[in-house]
């Protein structure tokens, strides 16, 4: 299971350099930690297994609480277009959907990874 995590993190990684450097604009270096450290992360489990774990669980509970505020500003996003819309404006109302579906893939990937690892470190194969 460590191999599938580690190439998870490598390929969430890779996937999202992309979309940290067209959406962020000026912003890209500071949102590009994180798949970085995405991709920094599977080689590091890749390679040692379960001296990661530590890590591992740090950074996806951290990825927890941004998913969370991915969700949060989408939600904030489609609402004020909705408020946009009803005043004659709304024609970015839909850009509340990026921010949530990210935030919601992400945080799905982050739950179903510390679950993962907690599996993999119960049983001793780490």
């Amino acid at each position: 299971m460590l191999r599938a995590l580690a190439v998870g993190h490598i390929a969430i990684g890779l996937l999202l350099l992309p979309v940290a450097l067209v959406s962020a604009g000026i912003l890209a270096p500071i949102l590009l930690v994180g798949p970085i450290w995405g991709i920094v992360l599977g080689v590091r489990l890749w390679r040692s297994g379960a001296e990661v774990f530590a890590a591992l669980r740090r950074t996806h509970w951290t990825f927890l609480l941004i998913d969370g505020l991915l969700v949060a500003y989408g939600i904030f996003a489609l609402r004020a277009a909705e408020r946009s819309a009803a005043q004659g404006g709304g024609l970015l109302g839909g850009f509340g959907l990026l921010p949530l579906g990210l935030g919601i893939v992400m945080a799905c990937f982050s739950g179903v990874t510390l679950v993962m690892a907690r599996a993999d470190q119960n049983t001793g194969r780490g």
